[in-house]
């Protein structure tokens, strides 16, 4: 059985298959064939920590990644962990295309792909970055791959840019670094999208130039959506769909003022739809148009690829196969999941607990948000107090009476039992996991 990891950066779970009025009908006619993880996390709200723990199966702070690879220094503890090494060991011919964010760019060998078609022409491009022309590469690669039993089965991996924001620099689309596009491949003006019939996002203010904003989300998700509609097309037309798992999801929240960089549900929120070959015995259970309501993280990938493959890994996985909740064997998989931050850039260490109701942050440092954002909303929250306001160490949400995390319960009386109770989880999950939070005492970038 073939892999497929189509990943995206940035998107959260802003798109139509879970109910937001953004047209992606690619991944809707995914989702209609596939199993939908209507509340699925990432265990990082960042690239690079996030990405780095899916593909190992361990949080940040266990693999070393405490911020991005390569701009400060943080590197994998051992890549023997990462998929690619992973499948490359058990037989499979392992495949770049577009986007890593598990090693630096400059030299990201050690994670174990044989073939990177980004080292291909023309000779612009550099492996691991995302062009406009990565998906025609996927495209002659999946029509001119060799087929037959004796060929090695691969695992790919496709990294789409969008939609994150334009933040660097490519002359030759007429990119320019701004952040106010959402859309590294391709130029539009933002300030001509018609954004009259917008709405923001529902924790922002309804202000034209937010309005503006959503609207230029709207077209890097089209974009998007596009981009992994052609690969999903080049699988089925060249006969992939019967012995291939198809796992479309991205690495974290969307890049907007109370999304990524913050632990919140818009921070850690992501898109997860798994869709099987019927051909396999296991992974059948991975089709349908079904939509799996309990919790389920990043992490639960790893184990869930090797019950379907029958293999194990040397290190100890810290998700559980989705594989029991998937065929109804089980009514849920977590009681509750974890996610952390420590290092993008800034330093700002958060750490959290999520159950089906409530939602527990713990703060290294009272006033918050530090990071800020990228992007033209960003500055106009700023001016109204956004960032850097006093928060205090703790914060408490009810999450069905404040979905938006908008009122901190934490002194609330009535609340105090299910304070102490995640507070303790918490704490039990930061010592078992040998995170430095507890301590406060955090390793430092190498570089900077």
């Amino acid at each position: 059985m073939n892999i497929v990891y189509l990943h995206a950066h940035d998107a959260g779970r802003i798109i139509q298959p879970y109910g937001y009025p953004v047209e992606t009908p690619h991944l809707m006619n995914f989702a209609r064939e596939s199993v939908l993880f209507r509340k699925a996390f990432c265990v990082s709200p960042t690239c690079g920590p996030s990405r780095a723990a899916l593909l190992t199966g361990q949080y940040p702070h266990q693999i070393g990644m405490y911020g991005l690879p390569g701009f400060q220094g943080w590197a994998l503890d051992d890549p023997a962990k990462h998929w690619a090494r992973q499948f490359r060991a058990w037989g499979y011919e392992t495949i770049l295309a577009g986007v890593q964010h598990e090693a630096d760019h400059h030299d990201f060998s050690s994670l174990g792909y044989e073939c990177m078609l980004e080292n291909q022409v023309p000779a612009r491009s550099q492996a691991g970055e995302f062009y406009p022309e990565t998906i025609t590469k996927v495209e002659s690669l999946l029509a001119t791959r060799p087929k037959g039993p004796d060929v090695r089965p691969f695992f790919l991996s496709v990294g789409i840019d969008e939609p994150h924001r334009d933040n660097i620099a490519r002359p030759e689309m007429n990119l320019h670094g701004e952040g106010d596009r959402f859309s590294k491949t391709r130029y539009y003006d933002p300030a001509k999208l018609d954004a009259r019939y917008t709405a923001p996002l529902p924790w922002l203010p309804d202000l034209p130039e937010v309005r503006q904003d959503m609207e230029s989300y709207r077209v890097g998700v089209k974009i998007m959506d596009e981009y992994m509609g052609r690969v999903l097309d080049a699988l089925r037309h060249n006969g992939y769909d019967d012995n291939t798992l198809v796992i479309v999801t991205t690495d974290h929240g969307i890049e907007f003022p109370g999304g990524k960089k913050t632990l919140s549900d818009q921070g850690t929120e992501v898109m997860l739809m798994v869709r099987g070959p019927e051909s396999h015995p296991l992974a059948s259970a991975f089709r349908g148009g079904r939509v799996i309501e309990p919790l389920v993280t990043h992490l639960d990938l790893y184990p869930t690829l090797c019950e379907l493959l029958g293999r194990t890994v040397a290190h100890p996985l810290e998700g559980k196969s989705m594989l029991p909740l998937v065929r109804g064997e089980v009514s849920y998989l977590h009681e509750a999941v974890f996610a952390e931050q420590t290092y993008h850039g800034k330093f700002e260490p958060l750490r959290s607990i999520r159950t089906e109701r409530y939602k527990y942050i713990r703060r290294h440092f009272p006033n918050g948000p530090i990071m800020t954002h990228d992007g033209p909303a960003s500055p106009i929250v700023q001016k109204f107090g956004w960032y850097d306001r006093p928060i205090g160490h703790e914060e408490l949400f009810d999450l069905y009476l404040d979905p938006m995390e908008a009122c901190n319960r934490i002194d609330d009386p009535s609340m105090a039992e299910v304070r102490g109770d995640l507070a303790a989880c918490l704490e039990e999950h930061l010592v078992a996991s040998g995170d430095p939070f507890l301590s406060g005492e955090f390793p430092s970038p190498c570089v900077g």
